[in-house]
């Protein structure tokens, strides 16, 4: 008889996970598309500042003059472990599934594998959704929270590019003295002269996109006949991002992002579902900075040598039993961190109140 396969050995778990299909989420799939996995628990990371120096004249007798290297920081990162499980019992392998056959039921066997495969893709779907959280965070603010079971820290990234707009006729819902298209130019002039780059991507709150719509001087540039300075023409799009419109001046699209998530860490208590991007917020960035995602090594214990093992991967799937009862563990690890390594090619807004 052929060997029976284990479906909890690691390699056969670590197939499953390979085959679970991915959440597609809008900020890591346009911004952080770069993946890089390190076998350590702390990661390097070099941010490079360029500059603006002209090359120097020189005398033809004389030759040549030295340019120093333009400068970089070294900063050392240790990014969180990230670690949803469920729970398998015995009810789970023996009654029958939610929707399965009456007439035609499945072995024991057969439902341990389609739960399994089931609760992989549900904590995989829960660890990208917290990377999707992260990189968001990491460019409204410049920093990520890490709040957990002892766990409260920031991971900081030095970021400056941000404004609070506090004056009240300057504010996008004043639609007769505000100027939401010059608040941008200005935003976008500063990335310019910080971060050497063009921004062409803004992505707006519902508010600020809603107060941006009915400003007059944004109603102006639609209205300029046959100039085309603004084309509003939404169109959906996946993972909760619609397409708004273009600004052609200034060569940037305009999305809004209407992706949720559930925030039970603020008040436990009363868990609150909250818009990854703040109605009051936007984000003007360029979809050719350079920013990636990195993976430290997750640190498991061995069940056949009883020894630590370091797993280099994005995703680490782990399996635990437990006795009297009898539950099986299955466990996801992974230790994510989005980084903006150019981190002033981007510029973060707050152009209204939270609660207009």
């Amino acid at each position: 008889m052929p060997n029976e396969i284990n479906i909890y050995e690691p390699r056969t778990m670590a197939e499953v996970v390979r085959r679970t299909p991915p959440v597609h989420t809008f900020f890591l799939d346009t911004f952080f598309k770069s993946i890089e996995t390190y076998p350590t628990e702390k990661i390097d990371v070099d941010f490079v500042k360029g500059g603006r120096k002209l090359a120097p004249f020189v005398h033809k007798v004389i030759g040549g003059k030295v340019v120093p290297n333009s400068g970089y920081t070294t900063e050392t990162f240790e990014p969180p472990v990230v670690a949803p499980e469920r729970l398998t019992t015995i009810d789970d392998i023996l009654k029958r599934s939610p929707g399965e056959s009456l007439y035609n039921t499945m072995s024991p066997a057969q439902r341990a594998t389609l739960k399994m495969s089931e609760d992989f893709n549900a904590l995989d779907q829960m660890i990208t959704r917290r990377e999707e959280w992260m990189a968001v965070q990491s460019m409204l603010y410049g920093e990520i929270p890490i709040k957990g079971e002892g766990l409260d820290y920031a991971i900081t990234f030095g970021f400056s590019n941000k404004e609070t707009i506090v004056t009240d006729i300057s504010k996008w819902s004043d639609y007769e003295n505000s100027d939401p298209i010059a608040d941008i130019e200005r935003y976008k002039a500063k990335v310019q002269e910080n971060g050497y780059v063009n921004t062409d991507i803004l992505i707006m709150g519902k508010t600020a996109l809603r107060h941006f719509l009915n400003n007059k001087k944004v109603k102006d540039a639609l209205d300029v006949e046959h100039m085309n300075l603004a084309v509003i023409d939404p169109k959906e799009l996946i993972n909760g991002a619609t397409y708004v419109g273009y600004l052609k001046l200034q060569n940037i699209s305009i999305y809004t992002y209407n992706e949720l998530y559930l925030d039970d860490w603020t008040n436990p208590e009363t868990p609150e579902t909250k818009p990854l991007i703040p109605g009051n917020m936007i984000v003007l960035a360029s979809t050719q900075a350079n920013y990636k995602r990195i993976y430290a090594g997750v640190v498991l214990i061995d069940q056949k040598t009883d020894e630590f093992k370091v797993y280099e991967a994005t995703r680490v799937p782990y399996m635990y039993t437990k006795i009297n009862p009898a539950r099986r563990f299955l466990q996801l690890y992974s230790r994510p961190l989005p980084v903006p390594r150019e981190v002033d090619t981007w510029f973060s807004a707050t152009v209204c109140d939270a609660d207009e």
